[in-house]
C-alpha cells in the first residue's frame, strides 16, 4: 500500500491525485485546500516520499498499488483520478486497464506514448542516462540541470531554485528506479485504449498549461485522434496546478463534477 495524506468532506465526491517525477502528496496542496466539498486522497508514488521503499518495478505494478490503496481507503466506491506528468501517464494505464472503476479522469500534463519503436528506444535511453546521473551523482547537482531542460522554459529563476529546494528531499536511487520502471520509452501507444474508454463512457479531460508548446501540441493532437477535449490554465507552464491552482481547480468543477 502506496503512503498517502487525505482529507476534506468524508461524504463529498472521492478525487485521487497522482504527483509528477521528483514529487509528492504535498504538492497538491494549493488545489486540495480549495476543494471544499471533495474527498480527496493525495498518494506518494513509488520511490517517493512514504513510499520511498515501495518497489517500483513497472507500469504494472504502479498502477496495481494505486488501485490497491483507492480500494483500502474507499472500498468500490466511484472515484475521480487527477494525474500530472508522470502521475497523468499512469492514470491513463489505469483509466484504460479499468475504465468502469472510475467516475472521470483529469490528465495534466501527460504524454499518451510515443507513436514510433525508434523514439520509444531513444527515449528509454534518455531516462536510463539521467536514471544513472540520480543513483551516482548529488541530488542538488543533478536537479540543477533537470530544471534546465526545455520542459521548464517558463520557470524564473526564482520559481526553479523553490523547486529544487523541495525536490531536494528525494532520495536518488529510489527516484531513479521509478524513471527506468516508468519510462516513456517503455509505455505503449495509449491513444487508441484512451479513445475506447472515453466511448465507453468514461470522462476524461486534459489540461496544460498556455506556457507548454510541447503539451499544447499533444493535447490537439488527442484531441484529434481520441475526441478528449482539453483545456488551457493561463499563466502556466508545464506545472499547472503549482503555478496557478485557482484555475485548475475551476477547471475540476466545472460542471458540478467536483464541486469547489
Amino acid at each position: 500500500m502506496l503512503g498517502y495524506q487525505q482529507g476534506g468532506k468524508v461524504d463529498g465526491p472521492k478525487v485521487v491525485f497522482l504527483h509528477g517525477l521528483l514529487g509528492s502528496q504535498q504538492d497538491w496542496q494549493g488545489v486540495t485546500s480549495r476543494l471544499k466539498a471533495c474527498h480527496w486522497l493525495c498518494l506518494d508514488l513509488p520511490g517517493h516520499g512514504d513510499s520511498v521503499d515501495c518497489p517500483s518495478v513497472d507500469f504494472t505494478t504502479t498502477v496495481d498499488a494505486v488501485r490497491q490503496t483507492c480500494d483500502q481507503v474507499w472500498g468500490n466506491q466511484p472515484v475521480y483520478l487527477v494525474g500530472y506528468s508522470l502521475g497523468a501517464r499512469i492514470a491513463m494505464h489505469l483509466a484504460t486497464a479499468y475504465p468502469a472503476r472510475w467516475q472521470g479522469v483529469f490528465l495534466e500534463a501527460g504524454h499518451p506514448g510515443l507513436l514510433h519503436r525508434h523514439e520509444r528506444h531513444q527515449r528509454l535511453a534518455h531516462d536510463q542516462a539521467w536514471a544513472q546521473r540520480f543513483t551516482h551523482e548529488p541530488l542538488s547537482m543533478v536537479l540543477n540541470d533537470w530544471y534546465q531542460q526545455s520542459v521548464f522554459q517558463s520557470l524564473d529563476a526564482t520559481q526553479r531554485a523553490k523547486l529544487m529546494t523541495v525536490r531536494g528531499d528525494n532520495h536518488g536511487p529510489a527516484i531513479a528506479a521509478m524513471l527506468d520502471a516508468t519510462s516513456l520509452g517503455r509505455q505503449a501507444d495509449l491513444r487508441p485504449a484512451l479513445g475506447d474508454a472515453l466511448r465507453q463512457g468514461l470522462s476524461i479531460d486534459y489540461l496544460c498549461g498556455e506556457q507548454d508548446p510541447k503539451f499544447i501540441s499533444l493535447a490537439h493532437s488527442l484531441q484529434r485522434t481520441t475526441g478528449i477535449p482539453f483545456t488551457l490554465i493561463k499563466g502556466a507552464g508545464h506545472n499547472c496546478h503549482w503555478a496557478n491552482p485557482s484555475s485548475f481547480v475551476q477547471v475540476l468543477s466545472d460542471n458540478d463534477r467536483l464541486s469547489a
